[in-house]
């Protein structure tokens, strides 16, 4: 069933769940729409919570603490697995706090061209987060762990290049099932491996690889392309990282989980990390050739597949391509300028991938600065609660054109969670002296890469005032096939100001439905990203049911009006006709001739 929430009024119509919010926020972006399933379970949104990880940890600089951070939205317990280290640690979660879990400090990969069974293994009864951290004293990053479930067999590799201070470039590779054939086509000559020659390995369940190139600058396997004929987790980055290229003297591990490109997106938002003076370092990878990539509304750079376009940006910035792009933001390192700080990689999610709510956690000791960056739609700025306490609406920064403000708020150590109403970007980081880490609070991971068509039906209708209107977006891949666990936004303007966002279903389609109250005429535009439909509405003055029929005025219902009715062929709705749409598809027809041989008011339809 579909219930309708107003206030503390509710009212059963279909097999959906509709949420509208309290009226202080009737005018913004998120009257909140949840799907559910026909058997009462909430329709699962394609994200970062699982309760299946495989994960593994690049090499780093020097023996490193390793650690997991688990968190929850429920309580619920789980194990972690090395069996390559016949290693167990069984955990419980608490809502709001986070478990950490050390691991041993030989779980790392080690070496190049390599394969171990070094793989990280996260089962939990319930969903959770995980984040790894791999820390070295003066070189540390942490991750998002990604769960199994929306693992993909396509991956580029997004670290950094070699700068002739530490010459390690590197990506990781971990398998989640057995005899899994990984082809990887290397971007740059390494040991045996030709640049843009395929070659292949084979991993069984648990098994890692690692490939690191140390040739002098500017050798970056950055742009390596990863393919596999099993789902496998990809992990790019670098052993010690000097950004921006070299002209900083302190390097810093990186490393992030890479998304799989099916899940990348065309519209991004960033904002400036906290203290640092003259920016951050930017990479835009692309998916697929002839990419058009703008930052602030000026195209500055077209992009061949797996291409690397690199900047830096002071402030707040929009960065958009009309194919889907790969985002990350870096930390430049501290003697950049002069401030407590070095690198780390994050990637940008594309907004369409934000959530609703976070727990996050600073490592244990080491960071005696700490933030949490948020990114918000204007009409949320005020309503995200960091600990239960409102982030105050003064403290954002428009991000100009955008429709996004951006603040980044010091946080203690320890674990610390976030929420608000609707979906917003978070990022957590670090800095100590020489040293920093990085890593997104989470994302959806919807494929909407793979989104090529979206479409709004009815285009046009007309409905009287006080009654219900629905409008059907529909989403489908280059194959016209449905996709599922896409968010559609909806926002509607004119007489009526509303909006909201509503998940896919299994059939590709999400259904957004409002009341209108004001005679006139309304926009509905559903959108994810770039992509765009827009449908009209015209709200009329309600009709009397016993003349909803009543096609030549006299009246009453008979004969005569039902034969004038079946002479409308498809005719689109206007408010002059409006009466006659009886099934409220935006068309008269012989449909609504049928439906109202029901309404006559004699019997048998008799004059």
């Amino acid at each position: 069933m579909r219930c309708h929430f107003l206030g503390k009024q509710y009212f059963a119509q279909s097999k959906k769940i509709f949420f509208k919010i309290p009226q202080r926020f009737a005018n913004s972006l998120f009257t909140v729409l949840l799907m559910l399933s026909n058997g009462g379970y909430a329709q699962e949104q394609p994200d970062s919570k699982g309760r299946d990880f495989w994960l593994m940890f690049n090499e780093n600089l020097g023996t490193a603490n390793i650690d997991l951070f688990i968190t929850g939205e429920v309580a619920t317990s789980g194990s972690v697995e090395i069996s390559g280290l016949g290693f167990t640690a069984l955990f419980t979660v608490i809502p709001g706090v986070v478990t950490t879990i050390d691991l041993p400090p030989n779980v790392v990969a080690s070496g190049t061209d390599t394969i171990s069974d070094r793989g990280v293994h996260v089962m939990a009864a319930d969903e959770v987060t995980v984040y790894g951290l791999n820390q070295v004293q003066h070189t540390t990053d942490a991750y998002l762990g990604l769960p199994t479930d929306i693992l993909g067999t396509e991956y580029i590799n997004l670290g950094f290049e070699n700068t002739n201070i530490i010459n390690a470039t590197q990506f990781g590779v971990v398998a989640t099932q057995d005899t899994t054939t990984v082809t990887i086509t290397p971007s740059v000559t390494t040991g045996s491996r030709t640049m843009g020659v395929p070659f292949g390995i084979t991993l069984d369940r648990g098994q890692t690889y690692q490939l690191r190139n140390t040739n002098s600058a500017p050798a970056d396997l950055s742009g390596t392309i990863i393919e596999s004929d099993k789902p496998i987790g990809v992990f790019g980055g670098h052993q010690c990282a000097n950004i921006p290229n070299g002209s900083t003297f302190a390097c810093d591990h990186i490393v992030e989980m890479l998304p799989p490109v099916s899940t990348w997106g065309t519209s991004f938002v960033t904002f400036p990390l906290a203290t640092r003076l003259s920016g951050d370092t930017f990479r835009v990878m692309a998916a697929q050739d002839s990419s058009s990539v703008s930052i602030n509304g000026v195209i500055v750079a077209t992009l061949a597949r797996a291409e690397i376009f690199q900047t830096q940006l002071t402030e707040p910035s929009v960065i958009t391509s009309d194919k889907p792009i790969l985002v990350a933001q870096y930390s430049n390192g501290t003697t950049f300028d002069n401030v407590t700080s070095d690198p780390f990689e994050v990637i940008v999610p594309p907004f369409e991938q934000f959530l609703a709510t976070y727990t996050v956690s600073t490592p244990a000791t080491g960071f005696s600065i700490n933030y949490v960056s948020v990114v918000v739609p204007n009409a949320a700025v005020g309503t995200v609660s960091l600990d239960g306490v409102l982030i105050p609406a003064v403290d954002y920064t428009a991000i100009t054109g955008s429709g996004f403000s951006g603040v980044a708020v010091s946080v203690a150590l320890g674990s610390h969670s976030l929420s608000g109403p609707i979906p917003f970007g978070l990022t957590s980081y670090g800095f100590n002296q020489a040293d920093s880490y990085g890593y997104i609070g989470g994302l959806a991971l919807a494929e909407i890469s793979n989104l090529t068509d979206l479409s709004i039906s009815p285009l046009t209708s007309v409905n009287p005032i006080n009654t219900e209107h629905c409008v059907v977006a529909s989403t489908l891949d280059q194959n016209a096939l449905p996709l599922q666990g896409i968010r559609v936004d909806f926002a509607v303007s004119g007489v009526t100001t509303t909006s909201g966002f509503i998940f896919t279903d299994v059939s590709g389609e999400s259904e957004f439905c409002y009341t209108g109250t004001i005679v006139g005429v309304d926009t509905i535009v559903a959108s994810v990203g770039n992509l765009n439909a827009t449908a009209s509405k015209e709200w009329v003055e309600d009709v009397p049911p016993k003349l909803m029929c009543d096609a030549n005025l006299d009246s009453q219902v008979d004969s005569l009006d039902i034969r004038l009715i079946g002479t409308y062929r498809n005719v689109p709705v206007t408010s002059a006709i409006a009466f006659l749409d009886i099934d409220n598809n935006g068309f008269v027809n012989a449909n609504d001739a049928r439906k109202c041989a029901l309404e006559c008011t004699n019997a048998r339809c008799a004059i």
